[in-house]
């Protein structure tokens, strides 16, 4: 595989990371950690609508940037170095979903107006089951006939960005097969509750009390919507990695300009081998975990047959990294580290928390040994 980005994606995460930094400050994840939830003002929003970026990976006919996953990926990356809200890679996994579902009406009505920035839609997969993905899934969408009525009864957990959500692409079981369905945030029956997460993070319980959706509301039908469903939980995963990776890269860039300056014992801390060597150790773990993730990124696009163990690995190794990374930023910025006002505790806040989102690294590394024993041969 050849990981050299395009000129074009090198400007576009340029363009990112400058806009980014003006744009969107850290202390506003400081107050939501004591106010939360986070959540990106609708001028950002807008703006963000304006770049082009909240239907990057989507097809231009159906007014997307026409980009591919990684450079979704890219993005997210930035993302997670600024700090912004995880409602820019929410909106782009759902986007996503809704442009690969065989769902006309969706494709042409719905996908506009979210990346057009009108409407916010998040995805509501994880059930209360102590464990994470599409196999966990026990809420029941009936209903047989595509012109009936399907009623929706059951509990979401740690649906990311609910708050402020305008629809919910629900994961759920119709006719045995797995599928997503979309339910407004209005509809009768639905009430969402706040959760906390370490972070400041928008994160809330969606609870359906026998929720009434036309069956037109499936985004594809039969074995294709558990074959949408797992695509999208990829997706999905795999930008949550690319979010852990820009913690990791920008904790370590801010951790090697303080080693460089910080002086102990009449020469640099960075010249100790206790610090340079931990933090070579971490720039190793990083450039591996990018080539992970750029690997996975390219396998969704060309739908690889080991596209889902590539994600896994990518995100089991991105979780402990991202932690390694950050727990080294603050311990070796030393007593500073530990204070309110340096951001290093923010990303450690954000690592953690983005470590348990779609899957620990047990959860992956398991997802990972199934493929490879139930491979033939």
């Amino acid at each position: 595989m050849d990981f050299e980005l395009s000129a074009e994606q090198v400007a576009m995460r340029d363009v990112a990371r400058n806009m980014l930094g003006e744009r969107w400050h850290p202390d506003k994840m400081r107050e939501a950690i004591d106010k939360p939830p986070a959540t990106i003002p609708t001028d950002l929003w807008a703006e963000l609508s304006q770049m082009g970026w909240l239907g990057v990976n989507c097809d231009e006919i159906l007014g997307g940037g026409g980009q591919d996953i990684l450079t979704a990926a890219i993005l997210v990356e930035e993302a997670g170095r600024a700090l912004l809200p995880s409602t820019f890679s929410t909106n782009l996994a759902s986007a996503w979903a809704i442009e690969n579902s065989a769902n006309q009406a969706h494709r042409d009505g719905l996908l506009t107006e979210l990346v057009l920035g009108n409407k916010r839609v998040t995805l509501a997969i994880e059930e209360n089951h102590g464990s994470w993905g599409p196999d966990t899934i026990e809420l029941n969408a009936t209903g047989n006939d595509r012109d009936d009525t399907l009623h929706l009864s059951g509990t979401k957990l740690l649906v990311p960005d609910g708050s402020t959500a305008d629809l919910f692409l629900v994961a759920a079981r119709h006719d045995e097969n797995l599928c997503l369905v979309a339910v407004d945030a209005d509809a009768q029956g639905v009430t969402v509750n706040a959760m906390k997460r370490l972070d400041g993070a928008d994160i809330v319980e969606l609870e359906l009390n026998d929720v009434a959706v036309p069956a037109s509301a499936l985004l594809q039908w039969g074995g294709d919507g558990e074959s949408l469903l797992r695509e999208v939980y990829s997706v999905f995963t795999v930008l949550i990695a690319a979010d852990l990776l820009g913690s990791a890269e920008v904790t370590l860039q801010m951790t090697s300009d303080y080693a460089k300056e910080r002086v102990q014992f009449g020469q640099p801390i960075g010249s100790f081998q206790a610090v340079s060597h931990r933090l070579a150790d971490i720039l190793v773990q990083v450039e591996i975990g990018r080539s992970l993730l750029y690997g996975a990124c390219l396998a969704l696009t060309e739908q690889r047959e080991e596209r889902h163990a590539l994600v896994a690995a990518a995100k089991s190794w991105l979780n402990e990294t991202a932690i390694d990374a950050t727990e080294a930023g603050v311990q070796l910025h030393g007593g500073i580290g530990y204070s309110w006002e340096l951001d290093v505790h923010l990303h450690l806040r954000r690592a953690r928390s983005n470590a348990a989102t779609l899957g620990d690294s047990d959860f992956h590394r398991d997802q990972i040994a199934n493929y490879y024993c139930d491979r033939p041969g």
